[in-house]
């Protein structure tokens, strides 16, 4: 009996911690003032990576930046390599995050200014969010939700 009981304890403390895992948190604020996601036509990308932590999948440049180039792929945005020469600027964070400091995975905040320049610490993004952890990469969903919100759905 007292192994059942351990047996049980473990299990269950084994799949809340995998379900940690599982958690996606994705928070959306589209405040684009005069359209501009909708109208633009060109933009920049400038892709962050944080520290890796002790964690499955970490932060990686290389990676982001090919989800990033696929995604972009599918719109009908042209991809220049100066923020001055953009409508938009996208800012990638890639880094690894933590749910209530026991399980960490990877995450992504994804963040939209308006182009014409290199954008700040003090600038306010047109269109954020953030997703992290999941079964499919981070960036891949943030990007899906940039991407509807451009089409205006």
């Amino acid at each position: 009996m007292k192994n059942a009981i351990k047996t049980c304890i473990f299990l269950l403390a084994t799949s809340i911690s995998c379900f940690g895992q599982l958690l996606t948190s994705a928070t959306a604020d589209v405040s684009d003032p005069g359209g501009l996601l909708k109208s633009a036509k060109k933009v920049a990308v400038l892709i962050e990576v944080g520290v890796p932590a002790a964690a499955y999948y970490i932060p990686d440049f290389p990676r982001a930046k090919k989800q990033m180039a696929e995604k972009l792929a599918k719109t009908k945005l042209i991809v220049v390599a100066n923020p001055v020469d953009a409508d938009i600027v996208i800012v990638v964070h890639e880094q690894n995050e933590g749910a209530n400091n026991v399980t960490i995975c990877l995450g992504d905040k994804l963040e939209v200014f308006k182009g014409g320049k290199a954008p700040s610490e003090l600038d306010i993004p047109i269109f954020s969010v953030n997703e992290y952890c999941g079964v499919t990469w981070p960036l891949n969903r943030a990007m899906d939700k940039l991407i509807k919100a451009m089409k205006g759905k």
